[in-house]
């Protein structure tokens, strides 16, 4: 080592040797964790090594002082600084390299111990499996502990450093290790208990859901609280760090950890929940409605198949599954169904009973129309749509159903049960649904009884995304447990918003599988005026990709009746695009006797045309609702434009009328995979946002700008003041 040669402002010296120097290069380094801990030849130029070394803060002395006098001393200083950092650095390196051999074989043996501890979980040899993460804990601490506690200050300071990172990287990387081989026993005791449930059922004892979860509390927190560390010094890992070869390991490490933690804090966030759906306080029966998002509905879907679960202290007491049409025959009134759905329905029944898109109330229809049936009095109602069950045929594989000579897989499903449902089911029974009823009893059966681990934790990861995205959804009637629900999102409600808000609502009326081959598309641009006035423009665009698909269910028009729910009390301005259409009552209800429904009447009596577009403009949930009929043949795109006033303005600076903010709520709808959303909001000069929030919100000139797809509800907000 010669000399350091600053480098200006930029606090850069060269290490440079000189051609007389006998220090050798440092050899390549081929093995495998060797790139984590050293700096590699090929990021050396000439031989040289590149240091950085913090700024200076430089001080100006006094002119009365002799600058040569003062400057020495500092200057000497910096340098000293520089060349111990320099020694440091280098020193840290050095010592790494020669403790390559101690760290690398303890990892090594650290990450074999996990993979054999994973085996052995899979093979049910829980105390193999305890002592392999045990001993993958002692490998990764002695990995850990071969680095010397005066190195660790600068592997950290040097995280951020290009080409001087992997130190850090690798440091991090046990740590985690060391974490996750403490969380192993915690799962062992887990998949322990597992099997003794397994055992228990096989001896004909019931398995209890609540106990399952009672017992597991305590290994579930242990878990957790190792989990969350590391998962934090995982985040601190840089992935251009990690050898090539573990790479991709690393990155699904990476992406999982969140996802896991995220359903135990789910089961601990809401033990309440479960506990009270589990019959914890006595016995418990739910209706299950499972709703063809292929067909639209307001809460998901047609509702083609219904289930009835009953279950006490977390035991299922009985799980039944019929087709819709089978309760409907029984129904003891007459109820006169709400307009649109009079086009292809004369009166109304269970299996029209979700044509509100707040769930919980068209859960208590559901179960009004139910209860008229026969059925019993249920506790809550849960909707379930095909883009969950795919997902759990996901996880379980194949289903045969030799009945119908059919092997049901989560790639087929659709096609293959919806052509056994419209073609080829038996005439004589005339039983349709049958094979759903029979394929949903096999795959629940699968689902609870299941011993698999990543079948257990993926069911309870898929329905917690299935309950986030609106494939399920949950109703109970117990006001104090419906709150917690509507609290977590889970409820499917119409949510309160003083501000803006969207929600686009299809029900597909004809009753064509056709929404599978929809894309939707939705553009809401919001003009805020000087005065702060605004005017919204939604432009709603339907694509079919049908009319060339095998399936003759895809090949035919969807007959859509939209409704566009946005703030109550706003002003439609136009609406254009939307196909012209008023059907005929039927039959003439009144002479007939037919009952009509309080919360129909209690909308319908809101409703007015508007005499220019010929759109129903109505109220509902709290919201103003505008209403069409949008008919798209296949291979044709069709937009439908609304164009509207809010009923409130904006006066930034504080002033006392109005508000300061704008914000808007997105809604999703049930069932659907997430139209892609494009919002514009703009805005006058005189107006200065101070601040903003929502995901993917970009500021331009005098614009805000998102694009997002509404996979879950969306929300965005922006507050403004004056100049």
């Amino acid at each position: 080592m010669d000399s350091i040669r600053p480098q200006g402002s930029s606090r850069m010296a060269d290490i440079q040797s000189s051609e007389s120097s006998q220090t050798r290069p440092m050899p390549r380094l081929e093995e495998e964790y060797s790139e984590w801990f050293t700096v590699s030849p090929d990021d050396m130029e000439g031989g040289s090594q590149e240091v950085f070394v913090p700024p200076v803060f430089e001080y100006t002395p006094k002119k009365k002082r002799k600058p040569v006098r003062s400057h020495r001393p500092f200057l000497v200083g910096v340098l000293t600084l520089g060349v111990l950092l320099a020694i440091l650095v280098v020193g840290s390196g050095l010592f790494l390299w020669l403790s390559r051999d101690v760290i690398e074989h303890s990892a090594e043996e650290g990450f074999l111990s996990l993979e054999k501890a994973k085996a052995a979980l899979i093979n049910e040899e829980y105390n193999e499996a305890d002592s392999q993460f045990r001993q993958a804990k002692i490998s990764f601490e002695e990995a850990n502990g071969a680095i010397p506690f005066w190195t660790r200050p600068i592997l950290r300071a040097t995280a951020y450093i290009p080409g001087l990172s992997r130190g850090a990287s690798a440091e991090n990387i046990l740590v985690a290790g060391t974490h996750i081989a403490e969380a192993g026993p915690a799962f062992v005791e887990m998949a322990d208990g597992l099997a003794r449930t397994k055992e228990s059922i096989e001896a004909g004892k019931a398995f209890s859901l609540l106990q399952f979860f009672d017992e597991n509390k305590v290994p579930l927190a242990k878990a957790r609280s190792e989990l969350i560390l590391a998962e934090k010094a995982l985040s601190k890992v840089k992935q251009t760090d990690v050898p090539l070869e573990k790479r991709k390991s690393f990155i699904l490490a990476q992406e999982q950890l969140p996802a896991f933690l995220g359903i135990i804090d789910t089961l601990e966030s809401h033990e309440a929940v479960i506990q009270e759906l589990l019959g914890s306080n006595g016995p418990r029966k739910y209706l299950f409605l499972l709703e063809n998002n292929h067909e639209l509905r307001a809460t998901g879907g047609f509702i083609g198949s219904y289930a009835l679960l009953e279950m006490q202290d977390g035991v299922v007491k009985n799980f039944f599954v019929d087709g819709i049409f089978n309760p409907d025959g029984q129904l003891r009134e007459n109820i006169v169904p709400p307009k649109p759905l009079q086009k292809v329905s004369a009166g109304w029944s269970l299996h029209d009973s979700n044509w509100f898109p707040d769930f919980p109330t068209s859960a208590e229809k559901a179960i009004f129309f139910y209860e008229k049936t026969g059925g019993p009095t249920v506790d809550g109602v849960v909707v379930i749509t095909p883009t969950l069950t795919q997902k759990l045929l996901a996880l379980t594989g194949p289903i045969a159903l030799p009945q119908y000579n059919l092997t049901v897989t989560a790639d087929n499903f659709f096609p293959v049960i919806q052509e056994e449902v419209e073609i080829n089911y038996d005439k004589k029974e005339n039983k349709p649904k049958a094979v759903l009823a029979d394929l949903s009893t096999v795959l629940f059966e699968r689902l609870l009884h299941s011993r698999d681990e990543k079948v257990v934790f993926g069911t309870l990861k898929t329905v917690i995304e299935s309950l986030n995205q609106k494939q399920m959804m949950l109703y109970v009637r117990d006001d104090r447990v419906e709150k917690i629900i509507s609290q977590a999102g889970w409820s499917g409600e119409i949510r309160p918003s003083d501000k803006d808000y969207l929600n686009v609502i299809h029900s597909n009326i004809n009753g064509y599988k056709t929404d599978g081959v929809i894309e939707d598309s939705i553009k809401q641009n919001v003009e805020i005026a000087p005065d702060g006035s605004i005017i919204d423009t939604v432009r709603i665009t339907r694509r079919h990709t049908g009319g060339k698909t095998p399936y003759d269910w895809w090949n035919r028009v969807n007959a859509n009746y939209m409704r566009v729910y946005v703030p109550l009390g706003s002003e439609l301005i136009s609406a254009e695009g939307h196909t012209y259409e008023f059907p005929e009552s039927p039959l003439d209800y009144d002479a007939l006797g037919f009952k009509r429904d309080k919360t129909v009447t209690a909308i319908e009596s809101t409703e007015r045309i508007d005499e220019e577009s010929g759109t129903r403009i109505s109220e509902e949930s709290g919201k103003t609702v505008f209403g069409n009929w949008v008919y798209v043949s296949p291979q044709e795109e069709v937009t439908v434009e609304y164009r509207y006033k809010l009923p409130f303005k904006l006066a930034p600076g504080g002033d006392t009328v109005g508000t300061s903010s704008y914000s808007l709520l997105i809604q999703k709808q049930a069932g659907t995979p997430g139209a892609a959303v494009a919002v514009e909001v703009s805005y006058p000069e005189s107006f200065q946002p101070i601040w903003q929030t929502g995901r993917n919100l970009v500021p331009y000139e005098h614009t805000f700008r998102l694009n997002e797809k509404l996979v879950t509800d969306l929300f965005l907000g922006v507050a403004f003041d004056k100049p």
